[in-house]
């Protein structure tokens, strides 16, 4: 009798084409839109930016250096300390480090490219929409940057403007970090001028330091239609748990439920035959989704039996959820709390899982509380394999997926009806 329950939960959902589209067809088409809009930034490619922006400086930085040597010559202090704030001035030229060390840089001028501007065309270029960023740099910046680093004086501080066109955030964006940055570097010479340090740092040009970025694991980095085939795989089949118990709540409403009963079946055959229903379907779903993906985008994986192994924990999680929804639509008798976790919950343990983005990139904290959703340990045991762990490697998560099942099967025990309530 329980095979024949199953068969008909499998026939429910299999001649429901709108249930299909969902659980089926809408990860596919998610998996194709993320892993090609996202996948050159999540494969650590860069992006082919190309910004426009004007550079216009009001004073003369040469002239307001020499103006700044000229008074430190005139000071009354020790000829050593003359020579040493007199070499730095010289190495600090912010005008000009902008232009040539940071926009002039290689990897930049192939991406940003950079018109200097006279000041009378400020007003012309600010309402110019061909430039994305407008850098207006104060007159005396750098004559007051460098009395602000060798003699702390606040009052003399100033700030180079920046222009956005908001038409093109992500290239304005980008500007403004780089501003953002080459502006830290000025403050931290300012602490230490402040500190009387900047006299003893040794000035030198521009240095090029080699090196190369390798991973501390020595794993292949994971592509994004791998995350995303991932991702979505965990997420949608969590909704095998909500559809099965809505088509057990209309049972209920049209009154199976008791006539099984009436046919001297326990209902503890029935549970048990909506756990199988939920677990096997999950574990269809998943060798669905996994078989398309390997055809249509050679998504392979490199431990077969491991690959099964997370599958069945992980459908054997869902059974869990699947037990445990029926259980607790019967005792409320609504489909208000199928509709919520579908609505609600699948969403939520989704973003804290990772199946939209690294949750991990975020914080530690959200990154610990997605391993403990079903879906986010899952993930994590499926990317673990991509990157070529074995099956111990991943035991944590299999654990967990264990135990998150039967602590589902466990309060859904707990919480079933009575037969003579649900009669």
């Amino acid at each position: 009798m329980m095979t024949q329950i199953v068969k008909k939960q499998w026939l429910l959902l299999f001649r429901n084409k709108q249930e299909l589209i969902i659980l089926l067809g809408m990860p596919l088409i998610l998996i194709s839109i993320l892993g090609f809009s996202l996948g050159s930034f999540m494969n650590g490619e860069t992006p082919d930016i190309k910004a426009k922006v004007a550079l216009i400086e009001h004073g003369n930085e040469q002239k307001e250096i020499e103006q700044f040597i000229n008074e430190i010559k005139n000071m009354n202090l020790p000829e050593k300390q003359k020579q040493a704030m007199i070499a730095g001035a010289k190495q600090i030229q912010p005008s000009h480090s902008l232009k040539n060390d940071v926009f002039g840089h290689k990897e930049l001028k192939d991406h940003i490219e950079l018109v200097i501007a006279k000041p009378s065309q400020f007003d012309k270029i600010k309402k110019d929409d061909h430039y994305d960023a407008v850098i207006e740099i104060p007159e005396k910046f750098t004559y007051n940057t460098l009395q602000t680093v060798f003699f702390n004086k606040k009052e003399s501080r100033s700030t180079i403007t920046l222009f956005r066109n908001e038409g093109n955030e992500l290239a304005s964006s980008i500007i403004e970090d780089i501003l953002e940055s080459f502006q830290n570097q000025f403050s931290t010479l300012t602490v230490l001028g402040a500190a009387g340090l900047l006299h003893e740092i040794h000035f030198s040009q521009e240095k090029t330091f080699e090196g190369t970025i390798e991973s501390v694991t020595k794993r292949e980095p994971i592509n994004a239609t791998v995350y995303y085939t991932i991702g979505m795989s965990v997420m949608f089949v969590l909704y095998i748990a909500s559809s099965i118990g809505t088509y057990a709540f209309q049972e209920k409403q049209l009154h199976v439920f008791n006539r099984i009963l009436l046919a001297n079946i326990s209902k503890w055959t029935y549970f048990s035959s909506i756990f199988i229903s939920g677990m096997t379907l999950a574990f269809i779903q998943l060798m669905i989704l996994y078989g398309v993906t390997a055809l249509v985008y050679d998504v392979r994986w490199p431990n077969i039996p491991a690959f099964f192994t997370v599958c069945f924990m992980l459908s054997f999680a869902v059974g869990g959820m699947t037990v445990l929804l029926t259980s607790l639509t019967y005792n409320l008798n609504s489909e208000l709390i199928t509709n919520f976790f579908s609505s609600v919950i699948v969403t939520f343990f989704a973003f804290l899982g990772g199946s939209f983005f690294p949750s991990g990139e975020l914080s530690n904290v959200i990154q610990f509380l997605g391993e403990l959703t079903p879906n986010g340990a899952g993930m994590t045991a499926f990317l673990k394999l991509q990157q070529g762990y074995d099956l111990s490697d991943i035991t944590g998560s299999l654990i967990f997926l264990t135990l998150f099942g039967l602590l589902m099967i466990v309060i859904a025990v707990i919480s079933f009806p009575k037969r003579g309530k649900t009669i």
